[in-house]
């Protein structure tokens, strides 16, 4: 037992004797390895960041006009969610959304019946969705947990198809102003029961 940590110390002054004395050469190549390694961590990260828990703090995101080619594709929008327990204490925060938003051409003739249109054109719609949570960081100190999570849908990616009440708003907004400094929605929830929104 006494030999074998003799044998190990020995080893152990011949490594840290051999490492003392390494060439600059050495020295350099290792600097080399790290100025190579570096940027590649630094690049990666944010691959790192989207593979995170879909459990996100999120900050307010200033929803201003968009540059965009023509086209249905995915924007990000800002609503002021607000949640309250059955005391009536609130939870609220900004929350972004990723949806659709664009265009779709249609050759489609419009079928008017008086005093309804009816129309089968193609809007743009998500054609994947993914539940997403976020959590709500200004709440009320005797607020129940439960209240501190906002479950929702986002859009994965979009498409042109016709659009379905089963999951879509599909009317147009009763103010469809380009005013965007009012572009913040409230959406007031009470408990759990959100069913009977239409989003």
């Amino acid at each position: 037992m006494h030999a074998r940590s003799i044998q190990h110390n020995a080893a152990s002054c011949d490594a840290s004797s051999t490492h003392s004395t390494a060439t600059p050469t050495a020295k350099k190549g290792s600097f080399e390895m790290l100025a190579v390694l570096l940027p590649l961590v630094f690049l990666a990260s944010p691959l790192l960041r989207v593979a995170s828990a879909q459990l996100v703090d999120l900050q307010p995101v200033y929803t201003g006009p968009t540059i965009a080619p023509l086209g249905c594709h995915r924007r990000l929008y800002t609503y002021r969610v607000t949640q309250s327990d059955l005391q009536g204490r609130e939870c609220w925060d900004f929350v972004s959304v990723w949806s659709c938003w664009g265009r779709c051409d249609s050759s489609e003739i419009s079928d008017w019946k008086f005093p309804y249109k009816r129309s089968f054109h193609p809007v743009c719609v998500h054609a994947q969705r993914q539940p997403t949570v976020a959590t709500l960081k200004n709440c009320h100190p005797e607020a129940d947990d439960s209240i501190r999570k906002y479950n929702y849908m986002e859009a994965i990616n979009c498409h042109c198809h016709t659009c379905s009440t089963e999951d879509t708003s599909c009317e147009a907004p009763a103010n469809n102003g380009l005013d965007e400094s009012k572009s913040v929605k409230v959406l007031a929830l009470t408990n759990d029961d959100s069913g009977a929104l239409d989003y």
